[in-house]
């Protein structure tokens, strides 16, 4: 993690450099970048934010990707990677890219269930019932062997 001050466009553009080419995932918002990449601390203010935000769609390789909700930030202007990176910095195979977001996957007993979110090491998903989410959320480990008898539903 590089601490700077977002106020320095030099550093600032140096320290989101660094952090990009050990990033494992391929979508962000201002606000990971800040705590897991700057290093800050507190509630940051919106022109730190914004600071940031052009920082991320300054980079080469980033384009905006609308607003995503992430567990731990809520809903967040994002910015996704147009590299499809598969695997992370120690070479582990990337997860997003097994699994896809927002798609429907069958249990082998019949039970739908729709993915919202790919973390590095969960999937989080909800039980379709009648076309509708129900239930609380389920986490499931992507190498498991509940996640591997997961099949895609096609539309």
């Amino acid at each position: 993690m590089v601490r700077c001050s977002v106020t320095d466009p030099n550093a600032l553009r140096h320290a989101v450099d660094k952090y990009f080419s050990e990033f494992p995932g391929e979508i962000i918002c201002a606000l990971q970048l800040w705590y897991e990449g700057l290093g800050g601390q507190g509630v940051p203010t919106a022109d730190e934010l914004t600071a940031i935000q052009d920082a991320i769609a300054a980079t080469p390789g980033w384009k905006d990707a609308g607003e995503v909700r992430y567990e731990k930030f809520g809903v967040q202007k994002s910015y996704k990677c147009e590299a499809m990176k598969t695997h992370d910095s120690k070479g582990r195979i990337m997860i997003q890219h097994t699994f896809k977001r927002d798609a429907l996957y069958k249990e082998p007993n019949g039970t739908i269930l729709k993915l919202v979110t790919t973390e590095l090491w969960n999937l989080r998903c909800f039980e379709i019932k009648n076309g509708k989410m129900t239930g609380g959320m389920i986490k499931i480990h992507p190498e498991s062997d509940r996640a591997k008898a997961l099949v895609e539903v096609k539309s």
